[in-house]
């Protein structure tokens, strides 16, 4: 049978109650990750409402604690992994708004050709680039301003127009040059990868992809080319790995 407290009794489980409240809050806020101090600010740009989007025939995966560890650098307290039921849609991609697919030739390949292609990943999620895109395709459609909330239904004035898709092509250049620098220095603190364990060796395995009018991705030669500047800078961070 349950009894009211009273008097000091009260008081003194409004004090545990409150304590308990602080506890909480300091748990929920500790499990927010504050980002390297070099990872770039996170966009206050506008979020779209992204449902989950379909993945044939995809698995779960228990990420593997150096994808938590990159997660956590770009400030994401929650990156969900799948991995694809084959190679068909490439090595790697990103799905609106937090899942990262990884095929089955990505999972063979070394650690720090596949900690790179993670954090790329990652990347793109951290910058919120499907939100971007929603934004641009808007724009270059001569939407009104707040015309839609859903980001899938942004995405889908691309669809069948190429005029759009080459207008909007540089943006996508750019979100990919951001994810693969910016995904070789979280693979570098987090991992402890040089850019030419993970990067570049994985670029030299296809030197012939990549490229063309309105591709998001350039050729591999190009994409080498553009990392060197930050060798030093990922040799620096991968002197601060520890586990």
């Amino acid at each position: 049978m349950l009894t009211l407290a009273t008097g000091s009794a009260q008081s003194a489980i409004r004090r545990d109650l409150f304590l308990m409240l602080l506890a909480c809050t300091g748990s929920l806020h500790a499990a927010q990750p504050t980002p390297a101090d070099w990872f770039p600010d996170t966009p206050t740009f506008r979020h779209y409402a992204w449902e989950d989007q379909p993945c044939p025939g995809c698995e779960t995966l228990v990420p593997r604690p150096a994808w938590i560890r990159m997660a956590a650098l770009a400030g994401l307290s929650k990156v969900q992994f799948k991995a694809s039921a084959d190679d068909s849609g490439g090595d790697a991609y990103s799905v609106a708004p937090d899942v990262v697919v990884l095929s089955p030739a990505a999972l063979k390949l070394k650690p720090c050709q596949l900690a790179f292609l993670v954090g790329h990943e990652i990347v793109h999620i951290a910058r919120r680039h499907f939100d971007e895109d929603a934004i641009a395709l808007s724009v270059y459609s001569g939407k009104p301003a707040n015309w839609t909330r859903e980001g899938s239904e942004a995405m889908e004035l691309v669809d069948g127009d190429f005029g759009l898709a080459l207008r909007v092509s540089h943006l996508w250049q750019q979100q990919e040059q951001e994810a693969d620098w910016l995904g070789v220095l979280l693979a570098a603190q987090a991992c402890g990868c040089s850019i030419e364990s993970g990067a570049l060796a994985y670029f030299r395995q296809d030197l012939g992809s990549g490229g063309g009018i309105a591709a998001a991705h350039a050729a591999s030669a190009e994409r080498m080319r553009q990392l060197i500047p930050f060798t030093e800078s990922a040799q620096r961070l991968a002197a601060q790995t520890t586990f």
